[in-house]
């Protein structure tokens, strides 16, 4: 396993901190540090006790900072999560649906980036954009490109950059691939970063609990899947194929966890650790398994609950290694909560929460969380909508449209509450909280089918 220390290069080493690179930032504005892996489900770190994948870096951040255990992505699926991420709005607002739908002009100037330049930050992207280009054009969206979609590389690109003096607060994004070549090797590719073998000793993970619910699901889902072979390649694999899939997916984990391992070290070494806001976190999840599903895109817990880590800077009178069960939406939360760290004016036409306040104990989090998706093989939208324990999601057509879950009781989601009516009143509440989240973002296609 390649873990890019070869790339590293020695650098200077400072002899006091009146030498360090970032000696005249005023600390009115802390240093925010932003790391995204891709395609990484929630559990799959070992700080959750996940006992098949071992993450040291990730496991430090958590120690360091504060867990929120019910984390969504707005869409499951990286170019409208990432466009939602840098926006703070839901993908159907910023008509970003699918991974080749480009940014609106209007939308670009109001990005992140531009936002945190303009408050004066020295901004800096490293590693994979896919907004819609896999690699972010240079100083196209306020931030300096410091590194392409290279996760072994990227360390020594990001240590060579921090090591130039500069009198601006820093705000650096680093964005890793994996463990997104899990889809490489579900299709049997050649890996980019080489390829993951299976000793004769492995300890395979069992297979989920739901790993059979295949029964009742949509059948708009369905079809998506059996239209898209090259995505969905597992029509025939067997249970053991299930379980070389999970085990090489810990693998990828593993080896993204060391290149987090790696620039925790570069924060140390120039006394950014301890001074930076750190947050960590996925632009969607994974199938692993679960209902039999691979990839992305379905509204499963599994692709669209992700980790979501931050750690204050020392400053911050915050205490840490503690978990928050709150609903966090990071596509329309990362944004204002970015900008409340940097002392900048959250736009007022967003819908996001200040993670920051919620951290502080000023702030209450979502009463509910609002996900969309769109499958693109059968072009059907669907979306859900998250409260208190219930989950509905809602498919635009064919049978098996509504669906109802439990998730204190069920959250493999293997038993539609449709069906049963003692939850009548749930499923009128949750319909309607769904329609309230539709005319919000003034999703016309929703509004329309809500009222059928």
């Amino acid at each position: 396993m390649q873990t890019g220390i070869k790339y590293f290069r020695t650098l200077a080493t400072y002899s006091s901190l009146s030498m360090l690179p970032f000696q005249g930032i005023a600390q009115k504005q802390p240093n925010i540090i932003l790391i995204m892996t891709d395609q990484q489900t929630a559990n799959a770190m070992s700080n959750r006790g996940n006992v098949n994948v071992h993450t040291p870096a990730m496991d430090e951040l958590a120690a360091d900072g504060v867990v929120f255990t019910r984390a969504y992505c707005s869409f499951p699926l990286s170019g409208p999560s990432r466009a939602s991420i840098m926006t703070g709005k839901m993908p159907c607002e910023i008509q970003v649906l699918e991974n080749d739908d480009p940014l609106p002009e209007d939308e670009k100037k109001n990005s992140i980036g531009f936002k945190m330049q303009q408050a004066g930050y020295d901004c800096l992207y490293a590693g994979k954009w896919h907004i819609p280009t896999v690699e972010i054009p240079d100083k196209e969206f306020g931030f300096k490109k410091i590194s392409g979609m290279n996760d072994p590389e990227m360390a020594y690109h990001i240590e060579k950059e921090l090591s130039t003096k500069r009198d601006k607060p820093l705000f650096l994004v680093a964005s890793y691939l994996n463990p997104h070549e899990i889809c490489e090797y579900a299709r049997s590719q050649t890996l980019h970063y080489g390829e993951i073998p299976i000793p004769e000793e492995a300890v395979f993970p069992e297979l989920p609990s739901n790993f059979e619910a295949t029964e009742g699901l949509s059948e708009l889902l369905m079809h998506h899947k059996k239209m898209s072979p090259k995505l969905y390649p597992t029509e025939n694999y067997s249970e053991q194929d299930w379980k070389n899939y999970l085990y090489a997916y810990y693998r990828l984990v593993e080896r993204v966890d060391s290149h987090i391992g790696e620039l925790i070290k570069i924060l140390k070494k120039n006394n950014l650790y301890d001074n930076s806001v750190i947050i960590f976190t996925s632009d969607h999840g994974d199938g692993v398994a679960a209902h039999k599903w691979n990839q992305k895109r379905a509204l499963f817990e599994e692709s669209i609950q992700v980790p979501l880590i931050i750690k204050p800077s020392k400053r911050d009178k915050v205490s840490v290694n503690r978990d928050l069960h709150g609903l966090v939406n990071i596509g329309t939360d990362l944004y204002p909560t970015i900008c409340d760290y940097a002392n900048v004016p959250i736009p007022e036409e967003l819908n996001g929460v200040t993670l920051k306040r919620v951290l502080e104990g000023t702030r209450e989090p979502h009463r509910s969380i609002f996900i969309e998706t769109h499958f693109d093989a059968i072009n059907g939208r669907t979306w859900c909508v998250i409260k208190d324990q219930y989950k509905y999601v809602f498919y635009r057509f064919f049978k098996n449209r509504e669906q109802l879950f439990d998730l204190s009781a069920d959250k493999g989601e293997t038993t539609n509450l449709m069906l049963d009516s003692r939850y009548e009143n749930v499923y009128r509440e949750m319909k309607a909280e769904l329609l309230h989240h539709a005319q919000k973002v003034n999703d016309k296609m929703l509004i329309k089918d809500l009222n059928f």
